[in-house]
């Protein structure tokens, strides 16, 4: 009996040992399993976006502030993005069916049975006119006698004393290409342009640039009065997970630099001056 003891013994060591060796192997695999989950959860998110507005979206790069920050943030969790440009109302119905997994420049509560992102953006909309016209604007009230063109949708986006006076003036109207708000000012077609002080600069360069607008035209000196709050926008997703990665994207960009790279990469079109003889002239506002 000692000596049959003495013949298996090894052979169920080696048992143990092979056991062992399976479960280190099992234990190995779970460890990578976790440590590259990310890249296997990772997606290929499809991200509707309405409007180009330059500088925050250039639809013909494919690129823009807020394309840029919304490409780095989910990049931080392995997901990529491709932008699909569809109409405003597209937009809304195509992420609810499921068709689009997140949408930019949302408000709070716009859409329901989505999950919104922190705030991404502050746009400082004003009510823009020529230094020379001599208007006194310090609140929305004071826009009821003028001709106005304002953005796509602002009766909507802008508050309800905005919404109120659009609806009572007469010589209100909105249009979806912002360069003519710009150029309809400019050529003194309409008193005041309501829209975003960066969009206003960067396509008032445009239309120089381009020689929509001459250079006398374009050194007539501006007021941009703060007539409105900051208008905050966030991400609307799909899905909380997503939303989730966003948010954790955006900070660690804003933490680590890379969101103010991206910043002052497009602050050049944003600049004053258009070449050594022209410069985009701002007056500052008493109002706010």
């Amino acid at each position: 009996m000692s000596n049959e003891s003495n013949r298996l013994f090894p052979q169920s060591n080696m048992l143990t040992l092979a056991d062992l060796k399976a479960k280190c192997l099992n234990a190995i695999g779970l460890i990578l399993l976790y440590l590259f989950s990310g890249g296997i959860q990772a997606k290929d998110l499809e991200i509707g976006v309405s409007f180009s507005i330059p500088p925050y979206v250039i639809q013909e790069t494919n690129s823009g502030i807020e394309l840029e920050l919304l490409k780095s943030a989910l990049a931080v969790k392995g997901h990529s993005v491709n932008i699909q440009y569809l109409p405003l109302a597209r937009t809304f119905h195509a992420l609810k069916e499921g068709e689009l997994d997140g949408i930019i420049n949302t408000k709070q509560n716009m859409l329901d049975g989505v999950f919104y992102s922190d705030v991404v953006i502050r746009f400082q909309n004003c009510a823009i006119s020529l230094k020379d016209k001599h208007f006194n604007i310090e609140t929305v009230s004071d826009l009821q006698d003028k001709s106005i063109v304002a953005f796509q949708r602002a009766s909507m986006i802008l508050g309800k004393d905005f919404t109120n006076m659009a609806a009572l003036n007469s010589q209100y109207r909105e249009q979806a290409k912002q360069i003519l708000q710009v150029k309809m000012l400019m050529k003194q077609r309409m008193d005041v342009a309501v829209m975003d002080k960066n969009i206003f600069i960067y396509y008032l360069r445009q239309s120089y640039l381009t020689g929509k607008l001459t250079k006398e035209e374009v050194e007539q000196e501006v007021i941009c009065h703060k007539v409105f709050a900051p208008t905050s926008y966030r991400f609307a997703f799909l899905h909380a997970d997503i939303r989730d990665d966003f948010n954790f994207g955006l900070a660690q960009i804003k933490q680590d630099g890379t969101r103010l790279a991206i910043e002052n990469k497009f602050q050049q079109m944003l600049s004053l001056t258009l070449d050594d003889n022209v410069t985009i002239r701002l007056a500052n506002s008493t109002a706010r």
